[in-house]
């Protein structure tokens, strides 16, 4: 039997899917539909994965016992108690377990993160992704950066800060800027222009990551790197991972669902002396698995 799966959004809800893969595996053999294929690539759960740009009535996939579609942004999931995995299990009749998280198949591109960070003379390094939300289709080069959902971004007074405090309390490692060319660029960082396949590969090396809810904390999942994420619009407890420190400006010690409001355009403005005192106390022993109220 074979099953094709169509999944659709960005690289980070893509990533998200990834977690299912084991179990629709024992199912049939499973095809993946999907703008954002390197998602796929490698994984061995997933026969084939055909790009978007494909016509759906591809012979492929007509071959296919059945063509799933599931959107969680338009189900229960807007209920708000629902993690993004757990809703995708939901949709396709996968028993769900927090423990279920996203892995990605990237060591084809050891060779070139190796070649880009000796052309940039980098040892150690911390990755930062502090904007984000924009779709590789409304990305060119001279296109000025429109992101769809403002508020998940880290502000830029705030970002500058950060990267400053950062250099000043590790002086010996390089901050890299994880951002389309278009995007908020800080004084004192290196940005990286590579694909983002090569930038999950790259997180693997990484001393830790400092991000807002965008493609770098879910790939974080996958690679078990430990980082800090700052959480804007969305929610940690539908779109993030235990392992990493969680941040909104309204809490105290821990995360306090009862003090975010998804519409409050203060929830990203945490301070960053915050930001780094939980880096520096980031558990890098703590399990991998999706948040949980």
């Amino acid at each position: 039997m074979l099953n094709t799966y169509v999944v659709e959004g960005g690289v980070g809800k893509c990533t998200a899917f990834t977690a299912l893969l084991p179990k629709l595996k024992k199912k049939s053999e499973v095809q993946i539909y999907t703008p954002y294929i390197d998602c796929f690539a490698g994984n061995p759960d997933v026969k084939l994965a055909l790009e978007q740009t494909i016509p759906l009535q591809d012979p492929r996939i007509m071959a296919s016992n059945n063509i799933y579609y599931s959107e969680p942004y338009k189900s229960n999931f807007q209920f708000g108690k629902q993690h993004l995995i757990e809703s995708y299990c939901e949709h396709h009749g996968v028993k769900y377990d927090k423990s279920m998280t996203p892995k990605l198949y990237t060591e084809q591109h050891k060779a070139s993160v190796n070649k880009w960070l000796g052309d940039n003379n980098i040892g150690k390094y911390i990755m930062i992704q502090l904007s984000g939300g924009q779709a590789k289709w409304n990305y060119a080069d001279g296109v000025q950066y429109q992101n769809i959902n403002p508020n998940r971004n880290y502000q830029p007074f705030l970002a500058q800060q950060l990267v400053n405090m950062l250099r000043e309390e590790y002086k010996d490692t390089t901050i890299i800027n994880c951002v389309l060319p278009n995007e908020p660029h800080f004084n004192g960082t290196i940005r990286c222009d590579l694909h983002w396949a090569e930038i999950h590969e790259m997180l693997k090396g990484s001393e830790g990551f400092i991000s807002i809810d965008s493609c770098l904390q879910h790939f974080s999942a996958s690679t078990k790197t430990h980082g800090v994420v700052i959480w804007g619009s969305t929610r940690w407890t539908q779109f993030g991972y235990s392992h990493n420190k969680n941040l909104h400006f309204h809490m105290g010690k821990e995360w306090d669902e009862t003090k975010f409001i998804d519409s409050d355009p203060r929830n990203n403005m945490v301070e960053p002396q915050l930001i780094i005192d939980n880096f520096k106390k980031l558990d890098k022993t703590k399990t991998v698995a999706c948040a949980t109220k």
